[in-house]
């Protein structure tokens, strides 16, 4: 009896051992998790930071700085332009911006914003994902985008995921799964809901938004449908184009879309969420960047990839991003097909509202970043369309 009480308590210690262990090394997520939700702006640290605040944006005029504020020529219908800024501001905007061949020609902070605050952007980390990977295909680093990405991720060679390709991944047709209920389990911190918890620790969604290898947790996405035969959302699909791009270049992902893109393009400082210290920055969320710096990036889709003359992305490839997916004639890689009184046009939104379209025929380039609550009405790009005299 003695002995078996010894292996009794024996065994309860290593199984104490192994928890204890395994909440120790599983800290940074718990430590992440407890101090969810995040205030507005904030990110958790460490965080991943390309540019330099001496490269911003130069100041605008003191008026863009206003709650209603414009720079605008004279073909902009100004009458217009102030009712669609009213509809935005009723909507919770915090800053509407609109640019024209790369050039802000109207502007409103309807806070105490401006031009060189740093706002949530992760709106455009996934259409960025999909930029970089264009570079990366013109640079010769990548070889096609029909290719298995078993290539680049020996982890999944000779298996059903390494038959998804890389087209798939930007498309969202990949067939990787959403990781959980990652909007519900976010929707407030895990300690109001404990009964919750075991589902908020594995869901593989939390995991790619707060744990401490970002790469990790999105090669641990499993297949839900086969590869290019259903249009499925996954956080996975972008961290992996990102994954996918580091390793065939041979450079931290964040400094591969600082040199060829954010520099490239002339926007200024901006933050990521890393995983850790020397790790993986968010590719598909968790961004902060300066509004017209984000507007710069947008306004690469709108002038196939030129912004001031400067041909940042490889010709063509804002169009062939543009291209229906053959699943959902709806979508491309990453962004939203859609028409906009009767021009057809690209958008993308993120979960809080903020939103951007453009309409490559125009030139034009909108993007609305919200405040906590705030929408993006979907009547809000015509009235702004219709306020431009475009050619």
């Amino acid at each position: 009896m003695r002995r078996l009480l010894t292996y009794l308590a024996a065994a309860v210690l290593l199984l104490a051992s192994l928890a204890i262990g395994a909440f120790t090394a599983d800290l940074p997520f718990w430590r992440r998790a407890f101090q969810w939700p995040l205030p507005v702006d904030a990110l958790y640290l460490p965080v991943a930071t390309i540019g330099k605040a001496s490269d911003a944006t130069p100041q605008m005029p003191r008026e863009v700085a206003t709650p209603v504020g414009m720079v605008a020529p004279a073909t902009v219908d100004a009458g217009v332009l102030d009712g669609a800024a009213r509809l935005a501001r009723e909507s919770g905007s915090r800053a509407l911006l609109i640019a024209r061949h790369g050039e802000v020609i109207a502007a409103f902070y309807f806070g105490a914003d401006d031009d060189h605050a740093l706002m949530p952007a992760g709106l455009i980390a996934r259409p960025v994902a999909a930029m970089a990977v264009g570079v990366a295909l013109a640079e010769g680093h990548l070889a096609s985008l029909d290719a298995p990405v078993a290539g680049y991720l020996p982890e999944w060679d000779s298996e059903p995921r390494g038959r998804v390709t890389l087209r798939q991944l930007l498309q969202e047709t990949s067939g990787l799964e959403a990781g959980g209920d990652v909007p519900g389990l976010m929707r407030r911190s895990p300690l109001a809901d404990p009964a919750r918890l075991p589902e908020f620790a594995t869901a593989k969604g939390v995991r790619i938004l707060l744990g401490n290898d970002f790469a990790r947790a999105a090669l641990r996405f499993d297949l839900q449908h086969e590869p290019g035969g259903f249009f499925t959302p996954s956080p996975a699909n972008a961290q992996l184009a990102a994954l996918i791009v580091e390793r065939a270049t041979a450079t931290p992902y964040e400094r591969y879309i600082e040199q060829r893109l954010w520099r490239a393009s002339g926007a200024g400082h901006a933050e990521l969420a890393l995983d850790r210290r020397a790790g993986m920055p968010s590719a598909h969320c968790c961004w902060r960047a300066a509004a017209p710096d984000i507007l710069r990036l947008v306004s690469l889709l709108a002038s196939d990839g030129k912004i001031h003359g400067r041909q940042v992305l490889p010709p063509g490839w804002a169009g062939e991003m543009s291209r229906a997916s053959r699943v959902n004639p709806e979508r491309g890689m990453h962004l939203t097909r859609l028409e906009i009184a009767g021009r057809s046009a690209l958008s993308a939104a993120d979960a809080d509202g903020s939103a951007f379209w453009v309409i490559p025929d125009g030139g034009l380039a909108i993007l609305n970043i919200v405040k906590p609550a705030g929408s993006s009405p979907a009547e809000l790009p015509a009235l702004l369309l219709s306020a431009l005299a475009t050619d």
